[in-house]
């Protein structure tokens, strides 16, 4: 059995280290991936039954008046969860500014947004599909061949575990009352790119947390490396020290208690007046978990080799501020609920394809992901604004090499209560 572990957690370093990330080749095959499923999804959209013409009411526009009426209520609570507002407190749009002190006020309009014709509509869906047309590659697939027939064998691996990695969601523990969350003033979200990417984020390798309920962790640490590799230190740094900083009352004592919240574990390095978090060679990943002994204490003495430490991170609830950030160079950490089409999806998930797949039991509680970029989707979609690329922690198999692109509209209604976390500063 000891050999076994062995076996496995030198496989795991080898696979960490000898993993050659080339960031201009993983751009290429992940945004034309993107924009080629995006050119099908909007080809075959057909107009919205609204812009039919309009028909005479025989019942005097009451029923319609009615309707109007609930589609604001369900707009305005929409609104105030993606703020972060309790939407039963919610009665008026008023509500919802007072709330937040008049932030994102752009948001709003940018929802109020119509399509007044079918023809409006056709014309605008075929000039969207053009540009991204335009924006692809020529022949990028035969370019990228042989990476892209890796990661479709992984992704076969992948589906035959799929269930495995479903049992290592949990009920992520819910932080209310974030006393540090930042002031979130209404800015206005300029479009100015068809995509943005944080810088070196795509050269991180794609790492596996395996069977075990550690996503945050690998979040944590893929953001804090992010800033790192900027810095053109390119650490492979410890998510198995990350876990045992998150759940400070399994530290010292043997706990079953499953998964944390990764706001915990920057906390911590955070308070440390040395640099605490260490290398991976120095405190490995175990790739298998000891039931009874989450964070697997006592742990070995190279996790004491602190390396790095993180100096500032901002909490905020909003999306416009997780497109800020994006445009400003940190990597942002999401918590999100999940729907059947995560686990089949591959370089995009849409709100309107969430229950694609087998239908979710227990294990749709919480899972933790590093967004690091985003695209602009087509308007005739209605996804939203943009879709973020995020990073997973469930190998190269999952979606489109690791990576994915989420819609608006499905983080909005899947996001937790939890913040949005970023990394925007470490010491080393």
């Amino acid at each position: 059995m000891k050999s076994t572990l062995i076996v496995l957690l030198s496989f795991y370093s080898v696979l960490a280290i000898s993993q050659t990330i080339d960031e201009k080749q993983m751009e290429e095959i992940l945004l034309n991936s993107i924009f080629e499923e995006l050119v099908e999804k909007t080809k075959g959209l057909k107009p919205p039954k609204e812009l039919s013409p309009e028909k005479k009411s025989v019942n005097k526009g009451s029923r319609g008046k009615q309707i109007i009426e609930e589609m604001k209520r369900k707009n305005r609570e929409k609104i105030a969860r993606m703020r972060g507002v309790n939407p039963s407190e919610v009665k008026s749009g008023k509500d919802i500014v007072q709330a937040q002190k008049g932030q994102n006020k752009e948001l709003i309009s940018e929802m109020n947004k119509k399509i007044k014709s079918v023809d409006q509509w056709q014309n605008l869906a075929k000039e969207e599909i053009q540009n991204l047309k335009s924006q692809m590659i020529k022949d990028w697939k035969l370019k990228h061949a042989e990476k892209i027939k890796v990661w479709d064998q992984e992704n076969q691996e992948f589906y035959k575990n799929r269930k495995k990695y479903s049992d290592t969601t949990f009920e992520l523990p819910l932080v209310l009352n974030k006393k540090d969350l930042i002031e979130e003033k209404s800015k206005s979200v300029v479009l100015d790119r068809d995509y943005t990417l944080v810088s070196a984020s795509l050269s991180i390798p794609v790492r596996d947390q395996k069977y075990r309920p550690t996503c945050g962790s690998f979040a944590g640490i893929r953001a804090v490396e992010g800033k790192l590799f900027q810095q053109n230190k390119k650490w492979n740094l410890s998510e198995q020290y990350f876990y045992w900083a998150s759940k400070e009352d399994c530290q010292f004592k043997k706990c079953s208690r499953k998964g944390s919240w990764v706001g915990y574990g920057l906390d911590y390095s955070k308070e440390k007046n040395t640099l605490d978090i260490p290398l991976e060679d120095d405190c490995a990943y175990q790739a298998m978990g000891k039931p009874g002994n989450e964070t697997q204490i006592p742990l070995g003495r190279g996790c004491k080799n602190g390396k790095v430490k993180v100096d500032s991170i901002e909490y905020f609830h909003s999306i416009n501020e997780v497109i800020h950030k994006i445009k400003s160079g940190h990597i942002v950490i999401a918590s999100m609920k999940l729907t059947p089409n995560f686990y089949t999806s591959r370089s995009l998930m849409l709100y309107q394809d969430r229950m694609l797949g087998k239908s979710m039991d227990n294990h749709a509680a919480g899972h933790s992901m590093a967004i690091v970029g985003f695209v602009k989707l087509p308007q005739v979609l209605d996804e939203g604004r943009v879709c973020f690329i995020v990073s997973n922690s469930w190998g190269q198999g999952w979606g489109k090499g690791g990576y994915s692109c989420i819609s608006e509209k499905w983080m909005s209604n899947q996001k937790q209560v939890n913040p949005f976390v970023a990394v925007t500063g470490v010491k080393f």
